[in-house]
């Protein structure tokens, strides 16, 4: 049997090699799914080939933020849309996992940065919210009865409309069914 030489210095490989010297936070530990681990990992693809979180990163360009805002809104951004943890969590897992020090209006304030993208509910913590943002999104265009009631609804009657008792927030509204 023919053996092969290996020990050439050129074919070994140093750990140093590999290892920065940088103090510098890598990318990664600042971007996190927020899902939980029960929820199935789904990317969302647009049009043009460009993942649902690539095209919420390339929104936030266009954001005059600092680097660590934009760094914070990263983390926020989910791939499927919605902030899947708390706010206190989120300050935690910058605070441990990044080493970035934030408080809970910060993080408010640029979570309402990323409701601002498109399309209309991205960054909502749950279905209320997400219908909020987009009933409110278009309130902001036009208003209309309407949307004046279902923003109501939202706000004040969710959990009837999630139960589908809509009898009764007819008759709190005082409104009529097909209104």
């Amino acid at each position: 049997q023919e053996e092969d030489n290996y020990e050439s210095s050129e074919d070994e490989f140093s750990l140093d090699d590999y290892i920065s010297d940088e103090d510098d936070i890598p990318d990664y530990k600042l971007t996190a799914s927020n899902a939980s681990k029960d929820d199935d990992a789904r990317e969302f693809v647009l049009s043009g080939g460009i993942s649902f979180r690539e095209n919420l990163v390339e929104q936030l360009g266009t954001q005059h933020l600092g680097e660590m805002d934009r760094k914070i809104c990263e983390y926020i951004i989910d791939d499927d849309g919605y902030l899947r943890r708390d706010v206190e969590n989120i300050v935690d897992d910058l605070a441990f996992g990044a080493g970035i020090e934030v408080d809970d209006e910060k993080i408010e304030s640029l979570l309402r940065v990323v409701q601002r993208f498109d399309p209309a509910g991205v960054g909502a913590r749950d279905l209320r919210e997400c219908l909020l943002l987009q009933v409110k999104r278009r309130l902001a265009e036009t208003s209309t009865p309407a949307l004046v009631n279902a923003r109501i609804i939202l706000e004040s009657y969710f959990e009837e409309f999630s139960k589908k008792h809509y009898e009764k927030i007819s008759k709190r509204m005082r409104i009529s069914d097909e209104e």
